[in-house]
């Protein structure tokens, strides 16, 4: 995200949408009652068009008073609705709705009375994490591959597959495999040109993994400091969150945020399937938690977060107050709904209670 200024002094921000994960941040700032602007287009009828109806599109700067915020990051989109405000009057009457489209590229201007802390740390963070780069993982497998390219507000699954034959179909079996190495070459090194990508992480049970590091490695000696290589037990999409576990890739992808909402999540877990007394979910528990200063980390789901941001803003204050951490989960991925099944919200504590 790109932050061109902010006035606090009158409650303006005005900022840039550079990639998809800022939709997600954005979608977690903004509140109802905002003042949005943009420009965006109007399908526009002149009078003599009415008949044949013909209209034009024009270029408009728009401003409505936000009441409905809706993000999908399944389909990388978020749509703000709102009541007409400021624009011109003789093209758009004042007091009806309208929708904008915010994607890569859109710049914003958002209005509001008062910036709390956290919407004003949510900004910095989105404006931070367009800096940060990516994580890639692989998972190799007999002629089939899964990939995973680890973002701010997801990670983003692809798949693919060759028939490369069992192990006694000999017969031209090492070049379907070559053939199918050189995919998923081509893949890796196609994401790479698009993507800011820090480390390649191979991985998989078995032998092929290494096969195919090797084979990357004598090919790409340019990317040897930057791709790992892990042995794991899962295959497929599921290795890819086993790798997010590993200590080795933990120091790769500390920054990025779904990165940490497997390891986040994979410590409330663990500290719930120990019956340790150090974990608890549900907001009226982890409520009480936060009010005696036992949570470290604070772990919500945005949805959540939306649904109850009045409750939610005081918690994650007096956690900070405390030096806890809070950590927001997007609802939609895996990790998340994991999450959203022990009620959207939970904590790891310093000490038991209760």
């Amino acid at each position: 995200m790109k932050i061109f200024y902010i006035d606090r002094r009158n409650g303006i921000a005005k900022l840039r949408v550079e990639n998809l994960d800022d939709l997600w941040y954005l979608n977690s700032i903004l509140a109802e009652g905002d003042l949005v602007k943009t420009k965006t287009d109007r399908r526009i009828k002149a009078k003599e068009d009415m008949a044949r109806e013909k209209s034009n599109r024009v270029r408009i700067t728009l401003g409505i008073r936000l009441e409905k915020v809706e993000f999908s990051s399944i389909t990388d989109t978020l749509r703000i609705t709102g009541v007409v405000e400021e624009g011109p009057e003789e093209l758009v009457p004042m007091g009806s709705h309208h929708t904008f489209k915010v994607v890569e590229g859109t710049t914003i201007k958002i209005q509001r009375e008062r910036w709390s802390k956290l919407d004003m740390e949510r900004l910095r963070d989105a404006e931070r994490a367009s800096l940060r780069p990516k994580l890639l993982v692989a998972i190799i497998d007999e002629g089939d591959a899964n990939f995973g390219l680890v973002r701010e507000s997801k990670i983003q699954h692809y798949d693919l597959s060759e028939l490369i034959g069992g192990k006694y179909e000999t017969k031209g079996r090492e070049k379907r495999k070559e053939e199918f190495y050189c995919e998923v070459e081509k893949f890796i090194m196609d994401m790479e040109k698009k993507e800011k990508i820090s480390s390649i992480i191979i991985a998989g049970a078995g032998f092929e993994p290494e096969n195919f590091f090797r084979f990357m490695q004598e090919r790409h000696p340019e990317l040897r400091d930057r791709i790992v290589m892990e042995h794991i037990g899962s295959h497929g999409r599921n290795g890819v969150n086993e790798v997010m576990k590993r200590d080795a890739v933990k120091k790769i992808s500390k920054d990025i945020s779904s990165a940490r909402d497997v390891r986040f999540l994979d410590r409330l877990l663990m500290e719930i399937g120990r019956d340790t007394g150090l974990a608890v979910y549900g907001l009226g528990e982890v409520e009480q938690a936060v009010n005696i200063g036992a949570v470290d980390t604070l772990l919500i789901c945005d949805n959540v977060f939306l649904e109850n941001r009045e409750r939610m803003e005081p918690m994650i204050k007096a956690v900070g107050a405390t030096s806890g951490r809070f950590h927001l989960f997007n609802h939609e991925e895996e990790a998340g709904k994991q999450l959203n099944s022990l009620g959207g919200i939970a904590a790891v504590l310093r000490f038991k209670i209760g």
